[in-house]
């Protein structure tokens, strides 16, 4: 199965549910509390070493989903430019904002202002990627089956988004050469992508019109 096609039958099989990403993670809450994780505790795989959470920085907010990889799951060779203390430490891969649908409406990248993440340069996290996976069980295996088909049907726009990452801290130093772009709140978001997957898969005629 293509990941288009994976993708919508993941959504689908969430809307058969009479459920959507955002309302499983809730698990039944009207809304996210500010800089509470659903679930408490995250979700980690212990065979991919990867993690996901959803959260709100802000009343009102809908929600976003950070997903990382941690370097045990990590290709070999790679080396983080910006090493913390960490065992096992996680490098940020990106966030999925979430409409008032529940769905996914946007795709952007953080500085480590927002993570606490050893930082890699884009060419190693964009090498993460090819192997991405993340499985869960229990309620939440649904969220965890599509958030794995959407990186692999968004990869090339993720890759893009993580290029344009690097280009953003690479300018805001230059800007401010005293300060580190790394761990400026100021920046915080450094690239961002709006997106439709209802359209983008009718457009690769994964999904009907």
């Amino acid at each position: 199965m293509t990941a288009g096609r994976l993708l919508r039958s993941c959504w689908l099989a969430m809307a058969e549910m009479g459920e959507t990403p955002l309302s499983l993670l809730l698990q039944g809450e009207a809304g996210a509390l500010p800089n509470r994780h659903y679930p408490s505790g995250d979700v980690y795989d212990v065979g991919h070493h990867t993690q996901f959470y959803c959260h709100i920085h802000r009343a009102g907010e809908t929600g976003h989903i950070h997903l990382f990889q941690r370097a045990r799951g990590m290709p070999a060779g790679l080396r983080p430019m910006h090493p913390s203390d960490e065992d096992n430490a996680p490098c940020h891969l990106v966030a999925v904002g979430l409409g008032p649908d529940g769905n996914a409406a946007a795709l952007f990248t953080t500085n480590r202002w927002v993570t606490g993440e050893d930082w890699y340069a884009a060419p190693a996290v964009k090498a993460m990627l090819s192997g991405f996976g993340i499985q869960t069980g229990g309620r939440l295996a649904p969220v965890a089956a599509w958030l794995e088909a959407l990186v692999a049907f968004y990869r090339p726009a993720i890759e893009h988004l993580i290029d344009r990452r690097d280009a953003a801290v690479a300018a805001w130093s230059l800007r401010h050469p005293a300060g580190d772009p790394l761990t400026d709140g100021n920046l915080e978001v450094t690239s961002r992508l709006a997106i439709d997957p209802a359209a983008d898969l009718a457009a690769v005629g994964a999904c009907p019109q």
